[in-house]
């Protein structure tokens, strides 16, 4: 009985987090498909990095990311080139349950 109690409460656990992962993730997911989009538009390869930010916005704004702000999510660079070069690098908190946090990090690089 006390081993059957023990399995539910770990399951119970392992859900809990699950639910509050899988929005995480999937939210991580647009922000990749959209920078991703970006860095591949010619249009915005040779203009100034606010239009590149001003893009996003509107692109977050529309895949209902309001919650991160491209300025603080997506760091806008040019290589050696003058290739277009955006890292997203950013963090999210999830409350579990009562003062235990989930942290999401993510950090991935793209370039033309």
């Amino acid at each position: 009985m006390l081993k059957w109690l023990g399995g539910l409460i770990l399951a119970g656990v392992v859900l809990v987090t699950g639910f509050q992962l899988i929005p995480v993730y999937m939210a991580n997911h647009k922000v990749n498909k959209i920078v991703a989009n970006v860095v591949k538009d010619t249009s915005l390869k040779k203009r100034p990095k606010r239009e590149v930010i001003s893009a996003l916005q509107g692109q977050f704004r529309a895949q209902d990311l309001s919650h991160l702000d491209p300025k603080e999510v997506v760091k806008v660079a040019r290589d050696e080139n003058g290739e277009l070069v955006l890292d997203v690098k950013y963090e999210e908190r999830r409350k579990l349950m009562y003062n235990l946090e989930i942290v999401a990090g993510f950090d991935e690089q793209f370039t033309n």
